[in-house]
């Protein structure tokens, strides 16, 4: 097996120095994004917006960036990961070859699978079904939203297992192959969860591929419900934005029901995917300072003080109704 290109990232060699733990995290996301449109090196975006909730562990300043072009995808990991082929079940009584990218720290473990696909006759919908039914067994799915990398869609969760480990995942399955990424923070991790929740959202798919045609992206935005549950139709020329839009709904929903359901974890991995997407037109509006509030909770492990954030934001809302 081909060992991965090894590209090492220190935090101080970003052009925002040291400051960026300072700066909004929809600030900061934003001049990240801008600096990968132009730069395709620049490819651990998310992966540092994530430090913002939990805060910067000294963790982050060992992380690396491990290229694998023959199975088109990058993703960085707190130190050499060790490489194995295994087997992987894809369904009941059926398994394929599976190469298996993990490092195991005192509080958590990262891992990256990737299953061969090829000529096995299964929908995607099986395959990914099939996988958080594993991943998840005698523990609870707290978040379960649809999720997207480049141009490749699949599935983001927060996974709560019986003996209190807390998962962060995403699955997809591309190119004839099923990538499953998971971030585990262990009982005894002090700051494992943002490690975990950097992790998952470090991996970029290469090769600018997709696993869904044009058509199949226009059903999708069709089916994301607006303000009110209303559908909203997408407007020609403005695919791009209509979709973030989307997206932004659907992690919002997220956040909300974390927060309602007690899972500081998914709270806090929703607010990260919910800030890489969020803007403001009104940065001193309610539902701005609501969010600031939430983010500055997660940030420092208040699930209490996020939920009364939650609560002032939805009792102002009904405020306004008529």
């Amino acid at each position: 097996m081909r060992r991965p290109s090894v590209r090492n990232v220190p935090l101080d060699s970003l052009e925002d120095g040291g400051d960026f733990f300072a700066m909004s995290a929809s600030k900061f996301a934003a001049r990240r994004l801008r600096a990968f449109r132009g730069k395709s090196n620049m490819r651990l975006i998310v992966f540092i917006v994530a430090t913002l909730v939990g805060g910067g562990s000294a963790i982050a300043q060992s992380w690396r960036e491990y290229s694998y072009p023959d199975q088109f995808f990058t993703v960085a990991f707190p130190g050499d990961p060790q490489m194995e082929t295994t087997t992987y079940q894809v369904a009941d009584n059926r398994s394929v070859e599976a190469h298996v990218y993990s490092v195991h720290k005192d509080d958590a473990v990262f891992k990256v699978t990737v299953a061969e696909l090829a000529d096995i006759g299964l929908e995607e919908s099986a395959v990914i079904d099939h996988a958080i039914k594993m991943m998840s067994e005698g523990g609870e799915v707290k978040v379960n939203i649809p999720h997207r990398v480049n141009r490749v869609y699949g599935r983001q969760l927060s996974i709560v297992g019986p003996d209190g480990i807390r998962s962060m995942v995403a699955v997809f399955d591309y190119n004839g192959r099923l990538y499953q990424i998971e971030g585990k923070a262990l009982p005894t991790g002090n700051n494992a969860t943002a490690d975990a929740i950097r992790f998952v959202q470090s991996l970029i798919f290469t090769g600018g591929g997709s696993n869904r045609s044009a058509e199949e992206i226009r059903a999708a935005q069709a089916a994301c419900s607006g303000p009110g549950g209303s559908v909203v139709a997408g407007v020609p020329g403005d695919d791009r934005r209509f979709e973030i839009r989307c997206r932004r709904q659907q992690s919002f929903v997220a956040l909300v029901n974390s927060l309602n359901s007690g899972d500081l974890s998914g709270a806090q991995q929703a607010y990260s995917s919910l800030n890489q997407l969020q803007r403001f037109a009104n940065p001193n509006g309610q539902f701005a300072q609501a969010m600031s509030q939430i983010g500055q909770a997660l940030q420092g492990g208040d699930l209490t003080g996020a939920q009364q954030a939650l609560s002032w934001l939805q009792r102002g809302r009904r405020n306004r109704q008529p």
